[in-house]
């Protein structure tokens, strides 16, 4: 028994190297956990794709990218044809001031306008 403890205590030289290995193992789950503070579904997400699925190699590099992903895009789905009233408010405003910085002539102002108007 006092062989088993005091072998345990003598640095070996390999503790280190298991806490480097479990350091770069966890790198995405790191990552998620000082990125995304707000969201932390996404937080767990990344430290269960990187708990069960980073031994391989595709698990961690998906963990990986899912740690980076942008958490500032939100899709919002709208019926087809259907147009927000606010959207087309806003694409005639921009069209009007690259008609009035002249990057865009008449013709084309008036084209892509009656696009915007009818569609």
């Amino acid at each position: 028994m006092l062989a088993i403890l005091t072998s345990m205590s003598q640095n070996t030289g390999e503790f280190p190297l298991v806490k480097i290995i479990l350091f770069i193992y966890f790198i995405p789950t790191i990552i998620a956990l000082f990125r995304v503070y707000i969201l932390r579904f996404k937080f767990f997400s990344v430290l269960l794709i990187n708990l069960f699925f980073g031994w391989t190699i595709y698990g961690w590099w998906l963990a990986f990218a899912k740690a980076f992903s942008s958490r500032s895009v939100i899709y919002l789905k709208n019926k087809p044809g259907t147009i927000l009233v606010s959207d087309k408010y806003d694409q005639l405003n921009k069209l009007n001031k690259l008609h009035s910085s002249g990057v865009i002539n008449d013709e084309e102002f008036e084209a892509e306008k009656q696009k915007i108007l009818n569609h």
